[in-house]
This record gives structure tokens, sequence and C-alpha cells, in this order.
């Protein structure tokens, strides 16, 4: 089976990911040169990228495109960037042809409605981000609310008219060419096509063009093959799962299990609805059912539901609240899944508590019990949406016979990744060095390879690995990238 991919930007959860689940399947998954690929706020060459899709299609069984890299040259791009609409509309085009001329090609499509982050973050936003962007980032919630959801006025802030006008026409642009990708899955141009809210919550500017673009969709009599959900930087390796489902006689059947099961309803930061109803969408993005019984099922979710006191971000202060109402119920959650690993039942964790990084008190509970590499699947990075999606689709590629080394290397990274760094490292990080500048990378990237190379040695059994070619992609420290050899 050959795949190719036209991934959302560069960054690992969006190119390596999928590569390294595809590793596990057995897969040949093919990209662009990277020289095609955005970089941090330099576009991708869009141009460049449909000329790949020419010369390659021929050689595909499916294709996961992302139409913001196809039309705006990546995720960043689609922010900041002032391509007229019509030069993005013309950029579609490409998609119609390979599915004139490869009619037998699986296309899955997906692009996003877009973000309006509440972080004074500039790097992957317009310039004016860091002076105006929490204002406009609540006055959209307050909009909306007001609009829609009967709440109070929103409250005068001192609002940069000149900015907030541009963040409405670059909606109004991005907005336009998800009601062209509407038209091409009513062309059958997409096998699926998933539009999914980039950080979304209840009420906002991107909550309400979701809803817009679910009316069109049902206008038109609905189509099982739109998908419409909350989600970003998982949702190639979703995609990636349910290509590999589609090829396969049987869909995965998942049996679903909470630590607490009332802590369901929770909604997750970045979400719009309750977790249970996050696993809900994900299952059906990679083409799964859930079923009640447990032995119709050939995979198992252990889902570690968001935490009472979940924020933006990991903060032990406010962790440590939650840990007398949730320590024992995850150490038997931590025992159930060692029975369901006795009884060789493969086990997926999707980690909740906590946005971007891992829950220590699941971890703690989990080195106590089982042994880590025993697991299917685990994830506990950024939004649940993208933890469960790319967990999901991890423990799909082992379905059928896969490479063992494989699977091992990618649940180590994640484990890595997810606790080691965000948990142990990043806050050593950014204590030790607040300011990061080109003077600061190197020594930056020292730290970052010498933390994770003592923190690994912690996690019992996965083996013995070490940590090489630290890299932070973005030139910031959120994201990390690193490989891993064996001793």
């Amino acid at each position: 089976m050959k795949l190719g991919l036209i991934p959302l930007d560069e960054r690992p959860a969006c190119a390596r990911y999928p590569q390294m689940i595809g590793d596990i399947a057995g897969v040949k998954l093919l990209l662009p040169p990277a020289t095609a690929l955005s970089r941090i706020r330099e576009p991708g060459d869009c141009s460049a990228i449909a000329g790949w899709l020419r010369e390659n299609a021929s050689e595909l069984d499916a294709l996961v495109v992302s139409i913001e890299m196809l039309v705006y040259g990546g995720l960043t791009a689609s922010r900041i960037t002032d391509d007229a609409t019509v030069a993005l509309l013309n950029r579609l085009e490409i998609l119609r042809e390979l599915k004139r001329g490869h009619p037998h090609l699986r296309i899955y499509g997906f692009n996003l409605i877009t973000r309006i982050s509440g972080n004074p973050d500039s790097v992957a936003e317009p310039d004016y981000w860091s002076e105006s962007g929490p204002q406009i980032y609540r006055y959209s919630q307050a909009y909306d609310a007001r609009r829609w959801g009967g709440g109070p006025t929103p409250r005068q802030e001192r609002l940069n008219e000149r900015h907030l006008l541009d963040v409405l026409r670059r909606r109004l642009r991005n907005h336009i060419v998800n009601l062209a990708v509407l038209d091409l899955l009513a062309e059958d141009v997409f096998d699926l096509l998933v539009i999914s809210s980039d950080d979304t919550s209840e009420y906002g500017f991107g909550t309400r063009e979701r809803v817009w673009i679910q009316e069109w969709a049902d206008r038109r009599g609905g189509d099982e093959s739109l998908l419409v959900y909350p989600g970003a930087d998982e949702v190639a390796s979703a995609l990636l799962g349910r290509a590999f489902v589609d090829f396969l006689d049987e869909a995965p059947r998942f049996f679903t299990h909470y630590a607490i099961e009332a802590d369901k309803e929770r909604t997750a930061p970045f979400e719009d609805g309750p977790v249970c109803l996050t696993l809900e969408r994900q299952i059906r993005a990679v083409g799964g059912t859930q079923v009640d019984d447990i032995d119709a099922a050939n995979m198992i979710v252990a889902v570690n539901p968001p935490a009472p006191s979940a924020g933006s971000f990991f903060q032990p202060d406010r962790a440590e609240c939650d840990r007398n109402y949730r320590q024992g119920a995850l150490v038997d959650f931590a025992e159930q899944i060692d029975c369901w690993i006795n009884d060789g039942r493969r086990v997926i964790v999707c980690d909740l508590a906590y946005p971007n990084g891992s829950d220590p008190v699941l971890i703690a509970a989990l080195q106590q019990k089982i042994r880590l590499r025993d697991l299917a699947a685990y994830g506990g990075w950024n939004t649940a949406g993208n933890t469960i999606g790319v967990a999901l689709a991890q423990g799909i590629a082992q379905l059928r016979e896969f490479n063992e080394e494989a699977a091992l290397r990618f649940l180590t990274h994640r484990f890595a990744e997810d606790f080691c760094f965000m948990h142990q490292v990043r806050p050593t990080m950014n204590a030790d060095m607040p300011r990061y500048d080109d003077k600061t990378e190197a020594a930056m990237i020292e730290l970052v390879s010498r933390g994770l190379n003592d923190q690994i040695r912690h996690l019992s059994g996965l083996g013995a690995w070490q940590v090489s070619n630290v890299r932070l992609p973005m030139k910031r420290r959120f994201e990390v990238d690193f490989d891993l050899e064996r001793l």
C-alpha cells in the first residue's frame, strides 16, 4: 500500500507522526520534498506541491491532503498571507484534475475553520497578535455569546479597529475556501472530507462559522462523507488510519472505558463539547465503531478524562488539588489495564487530564502496574482531539501484521515527548533560559538533549533508548523533535 500526504505544515505532529504510524503498518508514505513545504512563517510552494501531485498520483492508492498546505502554503500561511481569494480557489483545481485522471484514487481531504488564539504570541499569527490578539479573542467570544447565547453585552475594550478588520477579512476569505471545498465533495472529488475547528470553544467567530458550514451541508441533504468537528494537528494521522481501515476487510471496533465515568461529561480545553463526544467524533473519523460488549471489540480505548482543574497547561499547584480526587481511581484504572493486557487485548491509553502534556499521577500508576511497552498506543499531548486522533491511528496501524520495532519506537517517542519533555524538561528550560533567540538556541537544544536522556531512563518497561538529534523546529519551546536510538 502506497499513500501520499500533503501535510498541514512541517511540524512533527503534522508531518512526522503520520510517517512513524505508516512505518508501524508497513505502509509507504510519500510526502513532497521539504523544500516545497512551509518553513515556520514562510509559506510552502503551492505550485511545486501541485506539480508533485501530478508526478506521483499514478503510484498512489490513496491521498491525504491538507487544503491549507495546498492553497495557502500551510497552516500559518492561512492566517498571515494576503493571497487573493480567486488565486486560492484556482489552486483547488488540481484536485479535480487528479480525480479525473485517476478516478480510482481515494482522496481524503481536510481543512480548518481558522482559530482565534487567546495567546499573545505572534510566531504563528499576524505580527500584530502580541498587541491585539487577546483582545480580539475576548471580543470574538463575547460577541458570539451575546448574539447567539444571550450573554451580556461585550465589555468595552480598546480594540485596534484596523487589526480587527484584518482578522475579519481573512476569516471571510478562508470561509469562502471552506465553502468551495464543499463543492468538491458534492462533485465526488473527495472520498472523505473533514472540516475541523482549530482550538475551538462554545462561543466565538470560529464556532459560528462551523454552524454555517454544517447548515450548508445539511441543506444539501447531508453527507456521510463529511465530518465537521474540533481538531487540527491530528487529522492527517486520523485520516491515515481511515485509509488503513478502508483497505481492511473489517473496521476497528472500540470498547471505551473511562478512569472516572462521571468525568466523561467534562469538556476539555479547546473543545466545544464533552470529552465522550470528542472521542465519538474521532472514532468516526478513523472509520471505527464503538461497541458496548468488550468481547466484540478488537481494541480498548482507556481514557483518563479531563481533570477538574485542567487549564491550557499543566500547573503543578492546581494539579495537586486534583490528586486526592483522582489518585485512587487512576490506580484502579491502571490495574484494569493490566488485566486487559494479561487477557491479550490491545489497549490504547488516551491521557486527557491536562492539555499539552501527560498526567504525572497516571504515569506513576501505569509504571507501577504494567510494562509500558505492552500498550498498543499512548497519547497525552496538546488538545484532547489531538491526543485521541493520533492514538487511535497508532492502534489501527497494529490491527494486522505490523512492524513491532516501529510500534515500540513511536510508543517510546510519545512517552518521551508528552511526559518527559512537557513535565520535566520544558519547565527547566523555561526557568533557566527564559529568552529564546539565535544565541541561546544551541544551549537550549543541549539542555533538552541532556534532560530527555536523563528522564527517559526512568521510563520503565520500554527498553533502553537514547535521544539524539534534538530539534526545536518552530524556534520556540513548545514543539520538540528528536530521534531515538536503541542502546
